[in-house]
């Protein structure tokens, strides 16, 4: 096998993302075998030994001595990239999906521009001299599917799960469809106000008005360790800041299990028998309905509803949720989990074409065929946040599209985000006062506030500017507007 990497990579001291996404997941643990397929220099091997994990790797530059061999999980981390040749990058494929006795983790660079770049065959030649074979989303799904016979999950562009054994596929979405509500409930919300560090992390909170970054606080790895991903926790001290607590009730555990089946039947998986499902589970079945069989005939009727337009546009009206225009909602991610059933299965349905991804604003067209991720830089800190990218996914086509506006002069932004949070979240006052100041200076009328040099044009205009979350004359209040009410324009 041919693998061009750059010889003088650096030693990593963390997991590749792959691979750190496996073990947050539960996939990797030391209960399961590793193989690292294209290991390079071993950093991922070494690291997962560390954690207790029965891993090896073979790599045709750094380690070809080593043998190739079968494991429970087997790593093929940004190999597909480096390989020249389209028919043997598809034999490395095969080769490490055929080595995974229970999931492959693949990983490739997708949408991504290398300026300076010469074409050679499919990809590219860098200025180091090595090839590049840059994917999209779509391309990158297709090609795995295609290769492997199985469906792939998309964790983060890039970044995909690829399940050999069926029971570890369901309990991943399993994971996916409780666990992630879940984690709002009063037992993960008391085991972190209880930790030491967790309240440290929160009295940073509070004082910053935001999250400390990695260099404000320095214990992130080891709370990291103690309570999952970085994204969890960034939840779970939203809730501690709000000290509220989202105790599931009755109804919610029937929605989660609903959200269950739907998703099991969206990846084509048959549904497990009753006894493999968790007790807790098995026993929220056994109160909410009379037998399994008619939770999943339930199910099925509620994955119908989800291809219904009507039945979308009439649960996205009712929700009471985020920001309601005439063709889409509009909602903070941090609103997720208090989504109805059907529009969570949405959302699911979306991330797994587009994997997990930073944003900070969903965008669900009324129709349900649409879902877009929308990132914001400074959502918190800023008063008017620029769009810097959209990932949008077409559901009837399994289609997504990247389109970035990081270089943009006139990108969109924001108005009104006290729409798009609930009263909850830490800084809804300060966006709600911001607004209504917004709306009593006649600020939010134009057409055309909804791009930077458009809405800089309006505050000019009024002879007003913003500084931080607050609104200030640029001129003096006489020739300013000072009405309390907006005319004619």
């Amino acid at each position: 096998m041919t693998i061009k990497r750059h010889k003088t990579a650096l030693k990593r001291f963390r997991l590749s993302k792959p691979m750190a996404m496996a073990v947050a997941e539960g996939l990797v643990s030391p209960a399961t075998t590793v193989f690292d397929y294209g290991c390079g220099r071993g950093d991922d091997v070494r690291l997962l030994v560390k954690l207790g994990v029965k891993a090896s790797g073979w790599d045709p530059h750094f380690k070809p001595k080593s043998k190739r061999k079968p494991a429970s999980v087997v790593n093929l981390g940004y190999v597909l990239n480096v390989v020249e040749d389209p028919m043997e990058r598809t034999s490395v494929l095969r080769d490490a999906f055929d080595l995974a006795t229970a999931l492959l983790v693949v990983s490739v660079r997708v949408d991504r521009v290398l300026d300076d770049c010469d074409e050679y065959s499919d990809g590219l030649i860098t200025d180091r001299g090595t090839f590049q074979k840059i994917y999209s989303q779509d391309e990158f799904r297709l090609y795995v599917e295609g290769v492997c016979g199985k469906r792939m999950h998309g964790i983060a562009p890039g970044i995909a799960f690829v399940f050999r054994d069926e029971e570890m596929e369901a309990r991943f979405l399993a994971s996916r469809a409780w666990g992630r509500t879940r984690e709002y409930r009063a037992e993960a919300i008391a085991e972190f106000h209880k930790d030491r560090l967790a309240k440290k992390l929160v009295v940073a909170a509070e004082k910053l008005g935001r999250l400390p970054t990695a260099e404000e606080f320095r214990d992130y790895p080891k709370i990291i360790e103690r309570f999952g991903s970085l994204d969890r926790i960034r939840r779970l001290v939203l809730h501690a800041v709000d000290r509220e607590s989202f105790e599931g009730s009755r109804s919610a555990k029937k929605d989660e299990i609903l959200v269950y089946l739907a998703m099991m039947r969206l990846q084509g998986l048959k549904l497990p028998p009753f006894g493999v499902l968790p007790d807790q589970v098995q026993a929220d079945i056994k109160t909410l309905w009379g037998s399994y069989r008619e939770v999943c005939d339930e199910g099925e009727a509620f994955l119908f509803s989800m291809g219904n337009p009507e039945v979308v546009k009439a649960t996205c009206t009712k929700a009471g949720l985020g920001k309601l225009l005439p063709e889409d909602l509009y909602i903070h991610r941090s609103l997720e989990a208090e989504l109805p059933p059907l529009l969570r299965v949405i959302l699911f349905a979306a991330k797994q074409l587009a994997g997990e991804m930073d944003y900070d604003v969903v965008k669900i067209s009324l129709d349900g065929r649409a879902i877009s991720f929308l990132s914001y830089p400074g959502f918190d800190q800023e008063a008017h946040p620029a769009l810097a990218r959209s990932i949008r996914v077409y559901l009837p086509r399994a289609h997504t599209g990247l389109r970035t506006y990081e270089d943009s002069e006139n990108p969109p932004i924001l108005h009104r985000k006290d729409a798009l949070v609930g009263s909850a979240y830490p800084f809804y006052s300060n966006f709600r006062e911001l607004t209504l100041e917004e709306e009593r200076l006649c600020l939010l009328g134009s057409v055309d506030i909804g791009f930077k040099l458009g809405w800089e044009a309006a505050l000019s205009a009024k002879g007003f500017s913003i500084v931080g979350q607050r609104i200030l004359p640029i001129v003096p209040r006489q020739d300013a507007a000072s009405s309390d009410s907006c005319g004619e324009k």
